[in-house]
């Protein structure tokens, strides 16, 4: 079993749906909102599209993780 870096949930890695390779590590997650978190976090993805300028510039508060189950 992995953990999720985003939740902390459990994940079965066998059979997983939802993992990314990042820096020769695999990570796997519970939820594609997690993996897209995730992405977001470390740089992988820059998704701003669709998101009003102030939207952009306010961020999620760190610490606490996003409610995804």
């Amino acid at each position: 079993m992995a953990k999720d870096p985003i939740c902390g949930m459990e994940v079965e890695e066998k059979g997983a749906e939802f993992m990314v390779h990042f820096e020769h590590e695999t990570f796997y997650f519970c939820t594609k909102t997690c993996q897209e978190n995730f992405e977001l976090k470390e740089g992988i993805r820059h998704d701003e599209t669709g998101k009003k300028w102030w939207q952009r510039i306010i961020k999620e508060p760190k610490g606490a993780p996003p409610k995804c189950h």
